[in-house]
Parts: C-alpha cells; sequence; structure tokens
C-alpha cells in the first residue's frame, strides 16, 4: 500500500526523473562493446579531503587523477548523511524513505526492506550481462550474496583494521565487532606481515578486475576507510610525522590507504587492457566525522573532540543536514566517453548513478524498479542542458533539508526550526534569510510538506524500541560529556 502511495505522490510534485530513464533506448548511448562498470564508495571522507576538491592534509594523486581525467562534481550529493540510508539511496536509485529508511536504526531484522519487484542496482546490471562483485561494506537488508555474484570481505557496519591472531578480522565475514567503547585507534600491525583491512580489499577488487577481463562485469568497492576506529599503517605515521594532532595523522594514514588502493586499480585496469572500456565512480557516503573521548584508547594530550578530515568551505559534518554532511566527493571517470577535465556545477545525487549505468550498459531501469535518479551521461556529453534535478529532498524524522536551484531549506528539530540559504551566495549556510524571503521559505516548506506526507513511518516504528534520529544524536553527545566528567573526576 505504501509503495503505490508513494509513487503517486512523487509524480504529484514532479519528481520523475526515472520516467525519463526508462523510456530512454538503448541506442541514445551506444555502448559496444559494454563498458565495465566500477562504484567506489568510501565511507566518511570529507568534501574538502582530496586534493581535487582543495585538500590540503594529504595528496590524493591516484584520486586526483579520475578527477583529472573525467569530471568532478562540486555539487554532488548523497542522499543521507549517515552510512546505511546513504547506501540505500545509491544502491536502489530512490530516496530510500521510501522503504522506511531515513537513520540507522531503521536498518534490522524485522524493519526496512526493498520489495522484491523493486531491484538494486547489481540486479539490474546483472540482467544487462554484467558478473557483479561486492568488496567491502555492504549495510543493506539481507545478505550481500543474494544480489551480487561474488561477495569478499562483507561488512554490515565496521571492521577492524588489522586481523586478529587467526587471520580473521572483527566485523569482517561474518566475525563479531568489537562493542563502540572498545574501539581502539592504533598503528599497526603488530605482528609483521599481518594485511591491512583497506588493503586487503584494494587487492581482493584487483584480483576480481583480473578474473572477469574477459566479461562485462559491474564491481562495487565499498571502503570501510576513513571510518572508525581509527587504525593505520606504521608506514604512515613516519610519512606523515609532521601532521598534528595524532588522530589527524591516523585519519591520514587511513586515506592515504584509499588512494594507493584506487592506483593500484587504475594500474591493473591498464595492466589489462580494460581503462577504456571501464566506468570509474568514487563518492563519499556522508560528509566527515567527529572523534572524541568516548574512544577506549583516547590519550589525555589529544583534543578532547576532533573533526576528522575537512568539509572544505562547507559547514556541518556527518549526521548533519548542512552541506558538509550531504555534499561529498563526486567523481565520474571514463575515458573516451566523457570528457577529462570537466567541472560539473549542477546539483546531482548518488541515486543519479543508478540509471547512469544502466544507460552506460545499454539497458534501461527494471520496469517495476521506482527510481528517482537520473542519467548524467546526457549532461555531461552536452546533448541535454539544464540541471538534472529541478528539486532535491532529504529527511530523517524531525530534521530534513530541500534545495531548488540555490536555495536551500533546512528542517531543525529545535529552534531555528525553519532556515532558508542562497548556497550560491552563501556555501558555508553562514547567513540565514528566513526573514527576509518569507515567500521562498513558505515555498519550500510547502514541498518538503507534501513530499513528506507520501513517505511511511520510519521502519523503526513499527518495533517501537529505538531512538529517532535527533534522540540518536543527543544520545551520543550526552554520552561523550559524561565520560569526559568521569575522567576529569578520576584525574
Amino acid at each position: 500500500m505504501w509503495y503505490n502511495t508513494i509513487t503517486l505522490g512523487i509524480l504529484t510534485l514532479g519528481v520523475t526523473a526515472c520516467v525519463d530513464v526508462s523510456d530512454q533506448t538503448a541506442a541514445e548511448t551506444p555502448v559496444e562493446p559494454k563498458p565495465n562498470i566500477i562504484m567506489i564508495f568510501v565511507d566518511d571522507l570529507g568534501y574538502g579531503d582530496p586534493g581535487c576538491y582543495g585538500g590540503t592534509l594529504l595528496p590524493t594523486p591516484h584520486i586526483d587523477s579520475l578527477a583529472r581525467e573525467g569530471v568532478r562534481f562540486t555539487d554532488g550529493y548523497v542522499t543521507a548523511p549517515l552510512c546505511a540510508p546513504s547506501r540505500s539511496g545509491l544502491l536502489s536509485g530512490a530516496y530510500q524513505q521510501r522503504f522506511g529508511m531515513q537513520w540507522n536504526p531503521d536498518l534490522g531484522k524485522g524493519r526496512y526492506t526493498v520489495p522484491d519487484a523493486h531491484k538494486l542496482m547489481p540486479q539490474a546490471l546483472a540482467r544487462a550481462g554484467y558478473t557483479t562483485g561486492i568488496v567491502g561494506k555492504w549495510n543493506m537488508p539481507g545478505k550481500s550474496a543474494d544480489y551480487f555474484d561474488e561477495v569478499q570481505d562483507e561488512m554490515h557496519f565496521v571492521g577492524e583494521y588489522f586481523p586478529e591472531a587467526d587471520g580473521r578480522y572483527a566485523g569482517v565475514d561474518g566475525v563479531p565487532g568489537p562493542p563502540y567503547a572498545d574501539w581502539q585507534n592504533d598503528w599497526g600491525p603488530d605482528r609483521p606481515g599481518d594485511e591491512y583491512l583497506t588493503d586487503r580489499l584494494s587487492r581482493h577488487a584487483v584480483e576480481f578486475v583480473q578474473r572477469h577481463r574477459e566479461q562485462p562485469f559491474f564491481l562495487y568497492l565499498a571502503y570501510n576507510a576513513p571510518h572508525s576506529p581509527f587504525q593505520a599503517k606504521h608506514e604512515h605515521n613516519e610519512r606523515f610525522s609532521a601532521i598534528s594532532p595524532e588522530p589527524l595523522r591516523l585519519y591520514a594514514g587511513m586515506v592515504a590507504a584509499i588512494d594507493e588502493g584506487v592506483g593500484r586499480l587504475l594500474e591493473a585496469l591498464r595492466d589489462e587492457g580494460l581503462d577504456e572500456r571501464t566506468l570509474v565512480a568514487f563518492v563519499s557516503d556522508n560528509g566527515p566525522d567527529s572523534a572524541d573521548t568516548r574512544y577506549a584508547n583516547w590519550k589525555d594530550e589529544w583534543p578532547n573532540r576532533i573533526l576528522m578530515g575537512s568539509a572544505g568551505p562547507l559547514a556541518g559534518s556527518k549526521a548533519m543536514f548542512l552541506e558538509g554532511g550531504l555534499r561529498v566527493p563526486f567523481i565520474l571517470r571514463w575515458p573516451g566517453k566523457i570528457q577529462a577535465g570537466q567541472v560539473y556545477q549542477e546539483p546531482v545525487m548518488s541515486f543519479d548513478l543508478y540509471p547512469t549505468f544502466c544507460a552506460a550498459a545499454g539497458t534501461n531501469v527494471p520496469a517495476d524498479t521506482v527510481c528517482d535518479g537520473v542519467d548524467l551521461l546526457p549532461y555531461l556529453d552536452g546533448s541535454r542542458s539544464g540541471s538534472p534535478h529541478e528539486i532535491l529532498f532529504w529527511k530523517a524524522d524531525g530534521m530534513g533539508a530541500v534545495r531548488k536551484g540555490d536555495w536551500k531549506l533546512l528542517v531543525n528539530p529545535t529552534d531555528p526550526l525553519k532556515q532558508l540559504f542562497n548556497l550560491n551566495e552563501d556555501i558555508g549556510e553562514t547567513r540565514d534569510l528566513a526573514k527576509e524571503k518569507p515567500e521562498m521559505l513558505a515555498s519550500l516548506v510547502t514541498v518538503y510538506k507534501e513530499w513528506t506526507e507520501t513517505l511511511p513511518p520510519p521502519a523503526r516504528e513499527k518495533v517501537g524500541i529505538f531512538l529517532s534520529a535527533e534522540e540518536d544524536i543527543a544520545k551520543r553527545k550526552k554520552d561523550a560529556e559524561l565520560k569526559k566528567q568521569g575522567q576529569q573526576k578520576t584525574k
């Protein structure tokens, strides 16, 4: 019932992007032979971290090469500022709120599901003749093996970056992970020869490419880095010794390992003669996270709280609906098909990658899949002008946002309940124009309300035992403060 109601509601608002995609034919986008497709999805990398986005903490030459040889999106968004809902939007090609997914607690047994009729990205590409594989973080309902041909290093939340004595990694491939309070931030490995988890994911990605070089493949390389726990290699501690404080040095080491992995993957494509036949996407799942005294081995000399990474000129970070939580590094590279060195400035969303990949593969979005994304290829080759989206929405409980053109509505759970920003003039969201532009504010509030009324309640409300998004954030802040006070009393 919800599914049909939501579809009608979205059409009423004019968000009909996937009708556009479904009507396209393979002839509109020549793709013979079928390109390979690699989706690199990193975890908690900030908008201002890669060098190509102005990052200065560390060099990221291989990530930068993707932008130099492809297109860098200045206004690339994810569908949520948090892990699980962001992944749901990417892989479903739709606003994940359609399925009751708004915040991490909506994920779990008996909670949100994607209807069987709605095919996820790997299922759509498998129908087009692709061999599909996932390496890394899944964080979706069910098992990744139900959607991919090959699965390696599966994670549902976090993974320890160095193996236990038996060679297994906590949080990976069904091995239980440590409680949040026991996460350790440190350098490794303690045992020479132990493989760093990010390096392991990169190696498995390269091996997947080598195994399937003779057939079209879709690889979803979902790094859990640089998500906490903050653990990095000794060699990076030495390389980045000038970075202070130490938590940022750990973060730099984690990002460096991702960049090195991207380099190895690109080298494998060149070695196998697949470089010009492979579309590579690189996106972060949300903005940068903060680290604080909640961690088990947080050192006294470290700051009580620190932003790990950078949102660049943007305000906010992970779990916030400010730009710093939603706007992320977003790059596409396809030699010979996407003009190198492009900078695309219209707003796009991670769910656009689903229909874009389908168009590149010469197939349509499956008929029964309700998709909110838009094929970006015509906008990149100049055959279509204008903006891919008239309007974009975000929501988690009492928080949310709307972007329409340069205007952004920010919905807050506490005062000020509604804020209005002009992102063209104020990218840092420092000047609230709600009182100066009441008509614009009212129009965005109206369309936001109309959209939210089409949505089902969050899935966790069906079992009634999970925190709302606002309560979750407030509880984490309170826990951190209580821990800080306890540490001060024991000194």
